[in-house]
């Protein structure tokens, strides 16, 4: 007798030939999103990096310039400071030495106080206000308040009476010639070298207020 069979169980693995395509199609695309999605995120990530760091140079770049620009005009003010103040402590300078002269030949009270010279000091005065007074160089500023005060503590005492004439005229003459022969030409150099330094930088004395008043 013969015994009945059973059919073979159908086989789990193995698959539809056209399943296996689609999942593989499938699967690729998936694939090819992400790619392409992580793809896209990095590229705007670098984009906002470089355009950042643009950013950060630009703003250096100005900044540099704008300190350039800052100094240069430090300098251009205060080479007009110093060549102003030479002018005027020059005058003075002469008027004080034609005092002295004066007072060499003991002249008679009333023509010493006539012919007694008044210091122009508006230059002197306004640097006390000038942001760039200080960068004057402090030895020079020095020798000319002493003469300043020397000067009219002498022909005061002259005037007064309480020195002889003579000994006024002796001291300022001495005075004068001292700062006529250092400090002056000292004041003068050092106003050409900020001169000469702007004009290592391609500027030139008065371009940059004229740009600034355009502005």
């Amino acid at each position: 007798m013969l015994e009945p069979t059973n059919p073979a169980p159908p086989n789990n693995n193995s698959k539809n030939p056209a399943t296996t395509q689609k999942l593989a199609q499938a699967l690729k695309t998936v694939d090819n999103k992400e790619l392409k999605s992580t793809g896209f995120w990095l590229n705007q990530f670098f984009m906002v990096i470089s355009t950042i760091f643009g950013v950060y140079l630009a703003a250096q770049s100005g900044l540099e310039q704008a300190l350039k620009f800052d100094n240069f005009s430090k300098m251009e003010d205060n080479y007009y400071l110093r060549t102003s103040l030479f002018d005027e402590v020059t005058d003075n300078v002469k008027s004080v030495s034609e005092y002295a002269a004066l007072l060499a030949k003991s002249p008679p009270k009333s023509e010493m106080e006539y012919f007694k010279p008044t210091l122009e000091k508006y230059i002197w005065q306004t640097m006390q206000y000038s942001p760039t007074t200080l960068e004057t160089p402090s030895e020079l500023l020095t020798q000319i308040r002493r003469f300043y005060s020397r000067s009219e503590f002498l022909i005061n005492a002259a005037v007064s009476r309480k020195t002889s004439a003579k000994h006024a005229a002796s001291e300022l003459k001495k005075i004068a010639e001292q700062l006529k022969t250092t400090t002056l030409p000292r004041l003068k150099n050092s106003a050409e070298q900020l001169k000469k330094e702007l004009q290592q930088n391609d500027i030139s004395v008065g371009s940059l207020k004229e740009l600034t008043h355009a502005n």
